[in-house]
């Protein structure tokens, strides 16, 4: 997948839509994605200005786009595209965990305009075969809020089982959820 990805191929997802390494040009469609108040209502960065998001998504377009140039390590962290129009269909991510090797977190935004079609949950599959089999991880973990549904579902969906819930995580009245896969729940589905 990374090989392919630094030879700036888009990836199949599905029939009409591809993945690739989130790059400069891809900011403005997230930015865009993150403005809709139904696609941040369960983000605990969003709302936020345009500048934050520029912010946060520019160092990490100049990572892959140094990586494209140079066959240096990407962030993995991509967009989701339709493969006819090139219309942007959200953004995937994969990002070790903070001090804690072989464990990698999985994420997904995406416009509500694709909502329902499974990209979510095959992209994260395609996430979660690609840090057990090219990686070497030995869990996946994800998150989301407990009252977000269509997340919760994408994690269930995509073969991880759920291992806890936080009480007022988020807020007094937002609770979190959690969910992961083992190197052996995965080896054994």
């Amino acid at each position: 997948m990374k090989k392919k990805l630094l030879n700036n191929c888009a990836l199949p997802l599905q029939e009409h839509y591809v993945v690739s390494l989130l790059l400069s040009s891809d900011i403005d469609d997230i930015i865009c994605m993150l403005e809709d108040e139904q696609v941040t209502r369960y983000l605990p960065f969003a709302p936020a200005p345009e500048s934050v998001y520029r912010d946060y998504f520019a160092p990490i377009a100049k990572q892959n786009e140094a990586a494209l140039a140079k066959g240096t390590e990407p962030s993995m962290t991509l967009v989701i595209r339709d493969a006819d129009s090139g219309s942007f269909a959200g953004m995937l991510g994969l990002a070790p965990a903070f001090m804690t090797t072989g464990v990698y977190e999985v994420g997904f935004q995406l416009p509500r305009n694709v909502w329902g079609k499974g990209l979510a949950t095959q992209g994260c599959q395609r996430l979660i075969q690609y840090a057990f089999e090219e990686l070497g991880a030995h869990k996946v973990t994800a998150d989301c809020y407990a009252n977000n549904k269509g997340s919760e579902q994408v994690m269930i969906k995509s073969g991880m089982v759920k291992e806890g819930h936080q009480d007022s995580y988020y807020s007094p009245e937002e609770d979190r959820v959690l969910y992961g896969l083992t190197l052996k729940q995965y080896q054994n589905r």
